[in-house]
């Protein structure tokens, strides 16, 4: 099974005398370290177009489909688990049909996640 493993973004903001040398010490102990100016371009994640893009297209169905494989699941033991027919399943992740609030709970116990995710 492959594993990717997020690598999360530290942000830190440094002034002063000896800010060159904190930059260093951190490309050398981190060398794929991105270290920005303050006049760089870099944007603000929240609320840019691109998150607001991403948020429309997260739908319930994406959801669970993402939930589903990150379980090692194929669609027909989902069902199985959750007590439906696998075109039921394939429906909901194809945004055909939507989920009801006793199936996202059963979803949720099945995926180890809250069925509140599952809920628009």
């Amino acid at each position: 099974m492959l594993v990717v493993e997020k690598a999360h973004r530290i942000k830190a903001e440094i002034s002063g005398d000896g800010s060159n040398l904190i930059a260093d010490l951190v490309l050398k102990e981190f060398p794929d370290a991105e270290i920005l100016s303050s006049n760089s371009d870099s944007i603000v994640w929240k609320n840019s177009d691109l998150e607001k893009s991403i948020k429309i297209e997260k739908t319930p169905g994406k959801l669970l489909r993402a939930y589903r494989e990150r379980e090692g699941l194929s669609v027909i033991e989902l069902a199985k688990k959750v007590g439906t027919s696998y075109p039921n399943i394939s429906a909901i992740e194809n945004d055909r049909r939507s989920i009801g609030l006793r199936m996202a709970k059963k979803l949720g116990k099945a995926l180890n996640v809250d069925y509140t995710k599952f809920i628009t």
